[in-house]
């Protein structure tokens, strides 16, 4: 098991800035954002009757596109510059470099692991369920009848 300096070695050799990492989160972020926003923004545009005109002609930007990216560009920018989550931003990305992360045999093993063990319980399941359904259904009522 590596120690605490060992891990921020390792961490500072991969050549990768915590900070580079928070950007690029931030950036991904503010896409996936702005792509929900801007169908959330143009169903409350029908929802209130709005009118929703194209901005460009030829393009498909109308105002609750605009809006979407806007605000989804806006909170990017509020989340990223905001000292606390900025601090936390950088601290979980430096946590993360310092992770020693699984092979991909490792990976691999471990989901075949799981698969098999989901097999088995589902298996297990359904074995039980059917006696269970056999009990109450066919065997009870035939024995409270003869009773």
């Amino acid at each position: 098991m590596a120690t605490a300096s060992e891990a921020s070695q390792q961490a500072n050799r991969s050549a990768m800035d915590p900070k580079r990492l928070v950007v690029i989160f931030y950036l991904l972020a503010a896409i996936v954002l702005a792509l929900f926003l801007e169908r959330v923004f143009g169903m409350l545009w029908a929802s209130f009757g709005w009118p929703d005109g194209v901005l460009i002609e030829g393009s498909d930007w109308k105002v609750s596109t605009v809006v979407g990216y806007v605000t989804a560009v806006g909170l990017a920018l509020l989340g990223y510059f905001h000292p606390k989550t900025h601090v936390l931003s950088l601290e979980v990305a430096s946590e993360l470099m310092k992770v020693s992360w699984p092979t991909w045999p490792e990976t691999r093993t471990s989901t075949m692991a799981v698969v098999v063990a989901s097999v088995v319980a589902a298996v297990l399941l359904f074995c039980i369920d059917s006696v269970a359904y056999k009990l109450m259904v066919d065997w009870l009522p035939a024995l409270w009848g003869k009773l």
